[in-house]
């Protein structure tokens, strides 16, 4: 592979770990304005999510497995030298994903009606699956750069395709809400929130066309590395086809299974609620779920996203080198850990006081927020955990892993839910049937990896976290009890916070978490023309 695309790990990590700080820094605006617009708050995220749930599912069916899939085939092909057989996966996957994302589109277009009165019970929705439906082809099309330039280790246009796709997301948002808001001359929630679901659409265009540009910009690197595997036996097209579905379907399946846990909650939150509570306070009772909670609990596990991202193209070309792959999946769960669990606890102490500062208009479901964090700890560890099952050739487990989290879910969602009157009812029964489910999830995943490797997991990785996370919070705490009595709260808060993140970065390297090299992922050297990345 050309020296000038090729990554190490800790900068494919640094660059995806960025770009979703990016990413999710606007994500977070983006929803901030939503929630807290006129006429939108928790009834339009409602409305938007219902939609967004269905196109989630469609994706999932065309696209969510691809990016793990070709990375894994082309990292396989190029690990080998056969850089002309990993292309040719690209080229035929380009053609096969495309039919399959047009077909996603069509679907959803077509059936939008049917969809959104009979199987989400929501019928303001339909608009909003209509504004999604073009992007089910484009995020088919951009799962298929991302998972030939993950293979080739070039994570760096990725992360900059997804801070572009953010940031046109949250910039196009408030242009189409404001335009529809003086059009109309008021505020149509159903309007608004299909202009905040075509927002995506349009960005995933934008995100299509700069990969686009950068495959064209390596074109001739590739061609140099195509000319270097000219002596590679030749692979037939079917074969290829087959490679890709065998690897594709499992992921794809374990993603399609995942997605409808979360469709269970849009299907059986407002149709359980709705004759207990009445139909419009069910329905803002399904936004605060999913639009706040799940926005804050997405927040830090889009960070571990971007090292598992880069860590299975990394486990399959260190499958001889055992040390070397137990030592990578530690250490990135244990970086994983580093990130989710401090978040963890203040969503745990500060829950109540994080919505009121970030949503104003719209500031209830501080319990939820709490329970919902829990599931934080056990994705970020299933996650990486996947990854190892996957590159060991194991992708039927977490298929079976998320199907019985699933039923789970199901089940505890329908006996929890219409019991509003019980502690344990509600929205607060659904978020308790997430937590279960990811449990379960959880489980089943850590047994296989006992099972099937010899690696081990070591219980340091959750406790020195935990550590430094408790130490954060005790001296937040303390800080905010003495500055909410003679400063303003959110002053008070927002200082508190600081302080204990401060306290807790200390922590990390008192109790030797990490270091130093750990911490900042690489190093800087000068050449004559500019700081480059190094090993």
């Amino acid at each position: 592979m050309s020296k000038k695309y090729k990554e190490t790990f800790r900068q494919s990590v640094f660059a995806l770990l960025i770009s979703q700080i990016i990413v999710k820094c606007l994500g977070l605006v983006h929803k901030l304005y939503l929630t807290n617009r006129n006429g939108f708050g928790d009834a339009g995220n409602a409305i938007s999510s219902a939609g967004f749930q269905v196109y989630s599912l469609i994706i999932s069916f065309s696209s969510i497995g691809i990016p793990g899939a070709i990375s894994r085939l082309v990292a396989e092909r190029s690990s080998r030298g056969d850089h002309k057989g990993a292309y040719k996966i690209f080229k035929i996957s380009v053609l096969i994903f495309s039919i399959i994302g047009l077909c996603g589109s069509l679907t959803l277009a077509i059936f939008s009606k049917q969809i959104a009165c009979y199987y989400l019970k929501i019928p303001e929705a339909q608009l909003s699956i209509i504004a999604l439906a073009p992007s089910v082809f484009f995020s088919t099309i951009v799962a298929v750069f991302r998972g030939y330039f993950g293979g080739r280790e070039n994570q760096k246009d990725t992360a900059k395709a997804q801070s572009i796709d953010q940031i046109t997301r949250t910039i196009s948002t408030i242009i189409f809400i404001e335009i529809s808001v003086v059009l109309m001359s008021n505020t149509n929630t159903t309007v608004m929130a299909a202009c905040a679901n075509l927002s995506s659409t349009v960005a995933n265009i934008c995100e299509f066309l700069y990969l686009y540009k950068a495959f064209l910009k390596q074109r001739h690197e590739i061609g140099i590395d195509i000319k270097s595997s000219a002596n590679v036996t030749r692979v037939r097209t079917l074969t290829i086809i087959s490679e890709i579905v065998k690897v594709a379907v499992p992921i794809s399946l374990t993603a399609v299974i995942g997605t409808i846990a979360k469709n269970i909650d849009s299907t059986t939150i407002v149709n359980k609620l709705k004759d207990v509570i009445g139909y419009e306070q069910a329905k803002i009772e399904y936004g605060i779920l999913s639009g706040k909670v799940e926005t804050l609990v997405s927040f830090p596990l889009s960070f571990n996203s971007a090292i598992t991202t880069a860590l299975l193209p990394s486990i399959v070309a260190s499958k001889s080198n055992l040390k070397k792959r137990e030592d990578r999946i530690n250490k990135s769960i244990t970086f994983g850990l580093t990130l989710t669990v401090p978040i963890i606890v203040t969503f745990l102490f500060y829950g109540e006081e994080i919505l009121k500062l970030l949503f104003p208009n719209a500031s209830s479901g501080a319990v939820i927020l709490k329970i919902s964090s829990i599931s934080i700890l056990f994705i970020t560890i299933t996650q990486m955990l996947n990854v190892v099952l996957y590159g060991i050739g194991k992708s039927k487990v977490p298929i079976i892993a998320v199907t019985c989290g699933v039923l789970v879910k199901a089940l505890l969602n329908n006996i929890l839910v219409p019991k509003v009157n019980l502690p344990i009812g509600g929205t607060k029964g659904a978020a308790i049937a997430t937590v279960a489910y990811n449990s379960v999830i959880f489980t089943i995943s850590l047994i296989a990896v006992k099972k099937y490797t010899n690696i081990t997991i070591y219980k340091s990785n959750l406790i020195k976290p935990l550590i430094c996370s408790s130490l954060m919070i005790f001296s937040s705490q303390i800080a905010y009890k003495i500055l909410s009595v003679n400063i303003n709260n959110i002053v008070g808060l927002l200082i508190s916070l600081i302080l204990g993140l401060i306290i807790y970065i200390i922590s990390l390297f008192l109790v030797k978490i990490l270091n130093k090299n750990e911490i900042f992922f690489i190093k800087f050297r000068k050449n004559s023309n500019a700081r480059t990345l190094v090993k």
